[in-house]
């Protein structure tokens, strides 16, 4: 790719004095309308070239090497309303623009998509954050979720696993459902995404296919007045995503070209063989009841220390390099490399009055640090708006994409997924034998050898996923227009696994394989009209229809038994040991209607209804009626409000009511399974009883907010209260026994969510060109457990699942740790009476304890820029999680399982009197001292962790060549760029990664299982515009 750029900058170089003899120059004065006076530093931009330059100090500017043909000229300035107009441009002519700016709140023009409409940000009546493409430019990340982390108050975004195109939990506004999907309805360009049949093999996400590179804008409706138009839908919020479209004027080429590393963004500490033989031997020293010793002193456990070592010699072996003596392997060295990353994209945009066109194209391969857990991606895309006549209008959006993920299992608390070995293998393990073959004495095993799984076992996934929409505009008349969208979202995705006999010596080898299939489609109809009366009364509204239908299928097929190593395809396997299939559709038809009145720009109201019918649910109640009503009051209009400094002030209310339908396709329904079989005949149970009131889980939702501007705009923001109660559950209700049925699902509970969050954005100085802005945003929530069936707590006795009235989702329940006895080394608890005690039992003992309840989340940056340089650093903060970290606490805190020691047992008793973290040593084999044998399985709030962190998510730096370089060169711009991901990390949490989520639609959120940690990111690269 590089070469070829260089070929397209040497072809370039060589027709410069042509491209010199066909252009123009744009020059004028900006002024303020109102005083006339000149205005210094105002940035006048050639919207489609991205180029520009700020005013002098007499406010004149003056563009060069402008290629002939028609531009947007926009002109931006703290304190005054942007101003945008189309110019003319001839070759060998200099054209004159003289701009006169207006004073006022520079954010109320605007505009923001919401709800099968685009408003102002003045006409907002709900809690909109919206992120612009400038905020994603040089952020370099796989997936859209991804782009949301702390820029948007009130959104909490943690990743699942941290592995290339890992997906994200988007949770908005706090867990509102137990047993229903918490994950947000996703909207492309129209198209309403589906999350169904994604790979079995690897995290991944299905908003993959969109390269960051095209966005636009993304809107997150937060509460239900903004949300409630998508009715059954929105009840954990709507993210709106809108791709870039093409401008009028001359075609403009962008090329960009990226490269970088990716590297752990954290190691454990883990001690080494010879620390490992030291613990053991003060273990059985310390718990040989017949030898008398009671604190560590060397000369009395040297014996042991040649026990231990002769032990660990006969379990795993010799060091391959260092006969007779024991291997020092660091796993995580072995099983995480740094990985390259590169990207390579094109793009071009223009068009006339008729038509405007943006296509592009792009390409990205991102190696894992975790051996072979790759990532590929190429995108194409296609964005045309055309005038048919003056009164039809119509638009194409298609993406094409097709993603791989390659390598072995990625995420979870299994012998064989990379980063649970990083744990798992001892540092007295090793990969090969001294002749290079695998070493079968690792942990588990020679299949489980990290070797074999690096070399011996492929697994693939594939998606090609094509997004698209066919868009329809009729103009009735000046204030009334007609819209008709139809919108596509295919997706395949294979899985392929081949694993040799030597990973699967049981099967002699298999192979697996699983197509999966998504048809997702939707279409509406909607009417929108706009008028005026008597010049104060602005009346607006839609009213519409849509139709979805989700429709997916699966096949999955397994072989075993393999000829040879070069042979790994179904075809040629011995035995068909798997042929299974299955498919599932769901339906939703809906009517909407929005109206929204406003008096002199100054007074608004807007209300919503949406009558939703579903096919997941019961005949009687299959329809379900989502209202809403908003109003706003800008306080800064009214005469008695004259402050001079206050150029915005506008207070907020709205209430309103969403639905959740993310259950299962069949929930409501009586189903029947296979159960054997009689005379050839398969037999049938009934598996399932039916509930045809089985209804809607529903949110009401309370918001009030305030929106402010000051000092000609230097300082924005907005606050926004909430209190949001989901109602009607989905619970499973015990049955007698001699019913048939152990359970029957019903609408029954609550959960209340309260909130407060607070955005501020700031223009700390502008002074020529130099800019310097800063933005932060928090927010803090708060959940609780309102009803229960019969108010009976579900899992009382669980440690991580518990659901109790008057608690949190994902509250921890856990015996208090009271710490180590300076006496003895024994581990000490707190009983349920607040007694010491060295035999707890989590029955009586075990008390609530903390949540994962990220209560507290947000994120802030700054921005400089100084002529053609830029320095962008942005930070994202949450507290107040706590989390359980399974893999970690059960197997490297002690030597049980013979894996794997983390550092902190370094810090052990070893004589009377010592105040320690960790008791004294302990043994293996059933070998422990009685008052050390239940350190591990004790579950106490010893291994419960704080998550709570700040990051340093983001830093880039670029630099714009200057004109008279870019000049010389015969091209539009010329822009090299500089960006690290995930740098610096400040936590309490001593393993891998604070960011604590199981799946998407974790609920609890408050324990991890050797997920793939985090990575960190450093690229570089360069822009062209031609």
């Amino acid at each position: 790719m590089y070469k070829k750029l260089l070929t397209v900058l040497s072809m370039v170089l060589l027709t410069s004095s042509l491209a010199f003899a066909q252009t123009g120059a744009l020059e004028g004065q900006v002024t303020d309308a109102e005083t006339g006076e000149t205005l210094v530093g105002a940035n006048v931009i050639i919207t489609e070239l991205t180029r520009g330059t700020p005013s002098d100090v007499n406010g004149n500017y003056r563009i060069t090497n402008i290629p002939e043909g028609t531009y947007t000229v926009t002109v931006t300035y703290v304190g005054f309303q942007d101003f945008e107009e189309t110019v003319e441009i001839n070759a060998g002519q200099t054209t004159v623009l003289d701009i006169a700016l207006a004073a006022g709140a520079v954010g109320l023009d605007e505009l923001v998509v919401s709800g099968y409409a685009v408003q102002t940000k003045r006409e907002l009546t709900g809690s909109i954050s919206s992120i612009s493409a400038s905020e994603l430019e040089d952020v370099s990340l796989q997936s859209t979720e991804g782009l949301l982390q702390g820029r948007a108050a009130g959104v909490n975004v943690t990743t699942t696993s941290g592995n290339p195109g890992g997906a994200f939990r988007v949770n908005i506004r706090g867990n509102g459902s137990v047993n229903a999907a918490t994950q947000p309805l996703y909207i492309i360009d129209g198209v309403q995404i589906s999350f169904s049949q994604q790979s079995s093999q690897a995290s991944t996400s299905a908003l993959n296919a969109l390269n960051p590179s095209d966005i636009e804008s993304i809107e997150v409706l937060k509460d239900a007045a903004s949300a409630a138009i998508y009715g059954a839908q929105a009840a954990a919020g709507v993210v709106i995503i809108t791709t870039k479209g093409g401008r009028r004027g001359a075609t403009s080429v962008t090329a960009r070209a990226e490269t970088g590393v990716r590297t752990l963004a954290r190691n454990v500490d883990y001690i080494t063989s010879d620390q490992y033989v030291r613990y053991l031997a003060e273990g059985g020293a310390l718990n040989d009841r017949t030898n008398g010793i009671d604190q560590v002193v060397d000369s009395d456990i040297s014996a042991y220390e040649t026990a231990e070592k002769n032990f660990l010699l006969g379990f795993f072996g010799e060091d391959p390099d260092r006969p007779g003596e024991l291997a020092n392997t660091d796993w995580q060295d072995f099983i995480f490399a740094d990985g390259v990353t590169q990207k390579y994209s094109v793009s071009a945009s223009g068009g006339d009055e008729a038509t405007t066109f943006y296509l592009s194209g792009g390409y990205e391969d991102t190696e894992g640090t975790a051996f072979n857990s790759d990532f590929t991606r190429l995108n194409l895309r296609t964005n045309i708006d055309h005038s048919i006549t003056d009164r039809f209008r119509t638009s194409l959006r298609a993406n094409l994409s097709r993603s791989t993920q390659t390598g072995v299992c990625q995420d979870g608390n299994f012998i064989n997924c990379p980063p649970s070995q990083a744990m798992f293998e001892a540092p007295m393990s090793f990969p090969y034998l001294a002749n290079g073959d695998y070493n079968p004495q690792t942990r588990f095993g020679l299949a489980n050898n990290p070797a074999v799984q690096k070399n011996e076992v492929d697994r693939v996934n594939e998606v090609i996923q094509i997004i698209t929409n066919l868009n329809l505009t009729y103009r009735a008349n000046d204030w009334l227009t007609f819209n008709g969208l139809v919108g596509v979202d295919y997706r395949n995705t294979q899985d392929e696994q081949y694993r040799s006999a030597i990973a699967s010596a049981a099967t002699g080898g298999f192979v697996f394989f699983a197509n999966r299939n998504v048809k997702n489609f939707n279409t509406n109809v909607v009417a929108n009209m706009r008028q005026t009366f008597d010049g104060v009364h602005n009346l607006s509204g839609l009213v519409g229809t849509e139709y979805r239908r989700d429709y997916s299928e699966s096949y999955l097929v397994q072989g075993d038994g393999l000829p040879g190593p070069f042979f790994n395809t179904l075809g040629v396997t011995a035995t068909p040991t798997t042929a299974t299939g299955a498919s599932t559709e769901w339906r939703l038809g809906s009517y909407f209607a929005n109206a929204k009145y406003n008096y002199d720009e100054k007074y608004y109201l807007a209300v919503v209804a949406r009558y939703d019918g579903h096919s997941r649910f019961g005949n009687e109640t299959r329809w379900g009626f989502f209202p809403s009503v908003s109003g706003a009051w800008r306080i800064s209009e009214e005469d008695f409000l004259d402050i001079d400094a206050l150029d915005e002030l506008k207070l907020r209310a709205g209430y309103g009511t969403t639905g959740n339908s993310a259950i299962g396709n069949f929930a409501a329904r009586g189903l029947f399974s296979a159960a054997g079989s009689y005379q050839g005949a398969t037999g049938l149970r009934p598996a399932q009883l039916a509930n045809a009131n089985l209804g809607w889980e529903e949110a009401r939702e309370i918001n009030v907010g305030l929106d402010y501007e000051l000092f000609e705009g230097r300082i924005s923001g907005s606050i926004d209260a909430y209190q949001k109660d989901n109602s009607e559950l989905l619970f499973n209700r015990p049955l007698p026994g001699d019913s048939g049925y152990g359970s029957i699902t019903e609408n029954i509970g609550k959960v209340r969510n309260t909130g407060l969050e607070f955005e501020i954005n700031t223009v700390n100085v502008s002074s020529g060109d130099f800019i310097w802005s800063s933005r932060f945003n928090v927010a803090f929530t708060d959940n609780e457990i309102l009803e229960l069936p019969n108010g009976d707590p579900i899992g009382e006795d669980n440690s991580l699942t518990s659901l109790i009235e008057g608690q949190p989702i994902g509250q921890i329940k856990a015996i208090r740790w009271a710490g180590v006895n300076p006496a003895d080394g024994r581990p000490m608890w707190y009983d349920g009476d607040g007694e010491l005690t060295f035999t707890p039992t989590f029955a009586d003992d075990a008390v609530n304890y903390k949540d994962g309840v990220a209560n507290t989340v947000g994120g802030f940056g700054n921005t400089i820029s100084f002529k053609g340089l830029t320095l962008d650093a942005f930070f994202q903060y949450s507290f107040g999680q706590w989390a359980f970290s399974q893999t970690d606490y059960y197997f490297t805190r002690s030597p049980d399982f013979l894996m794997q020691l983390n550092e902190e047992v370094l810090d052990r008793w070893k004589q009377p009197g010592d105040v320690t973290y960790y008791p004294r040593a302990m043994n293996i084999g059933g070998q422990d001292y009685a008052g050390t044998s239940n350190y591990r399985t004790t579950f106490s709030t010893q291994g419960i962790y704080n998550t709570g962190y700040i990051r340093l998510k983001n830093v880039s730096l670029s630099y714009n060549l200057p004109d008279r370089v870019t000049q010389q060169l015969g091209l539009a711009n010329v822009r090299l760029f500089a960006s690290g991901v995930n740098l610096l990390t400040w936590t309490a949490w001593p393993w891998y990664d604070p960011e604590v989520a199981g799946n998407i639609n974790d609920i609890y959120n408050n324990s991890t299982a050797a997920s793939y940690p985090t990575e960190r990111q450093v690229n570089a690269g360069i822009e062209i515009q031609f």
